[in-house]
């Protein structure tokens, strides 16, 4: 029998050594532009979530002061005026408008905690309970905030169905924005 021996030469050892260094650094390139890649798309993500903090604190600035001190009061006020109705129905189209970037997948979990809390409490003190009931119980208002009767019904839940491997590649995990 013979037996079949692979000699190699000293220059073969050295292309090959070449070779595993080149795969080794296009590799870490492409592990590098993957990260960059995930970390653009965080920061995409952070930029469009503060647009919506923009406006929610746009509206705020718009209630009387009568609508602000609503939550503190023991007895509030029967009639909601006119342009707190306005800003309160605007709150709830930014509301609505959240929950669909969120069930899209453009908020950060750590955005929606904060959100979801933000909503939550809002919606349980006056002028918005009050214009929120007169839009719930208003037959011509069916078709109008679908996300937000539903989050409203369904224990306030998440509206993002993405698997978390998804929701980590799109820079959606995590507490930390930044």
């Amino acid at each position: 029998m013979y037996r079949t021996v692979l000699a190699l030469s000293k220059w073969d050892t050295r292309w090959i050594a070449v070779g595993a260094i080149a795969q080794a650094i296009v590799a870490l390139g492409l592990i590098f532009g993957l990260l960059n890649l995930r970390r653009a798309s965080k920061l995409r993500i952070i930029s469009y979530e503060d647009r919506f903090e923009e406006r929610y604190q746009t509206l705020m600035e718009q209630l009387s002061l009568e609508a602000l001190r609503g939550a503190t009061q023991q007895q509030p006020p029967e009639q909601c005026k006119e342009e707190d109705q306005r800003v309160v129905r605007a709150y709830f189209r930014l509301c609505e408008t959240q929950l669909n970037v969120r069930a899209a997948g453009w908020i950060t979990d750590g955005t929606w905690s904060h959100w979801k809390q933000g909503i939550t409490d809002r919606m349980g003190h006056w002028p918005f309970t009050a214009v929120w009931d007169e839009i719930r119980t208003d037959p011509r208002a069916g078709h109008l905030y679908r996300r937000l009767r539903t989050f409203k019904t369904d224990n306030h839940t998440d509206p993002c169905q993405l698997k978390r491997m998804r929701r980590w590649w799109r820079g959606l995990t995590g507490e930390n924005r930044r």
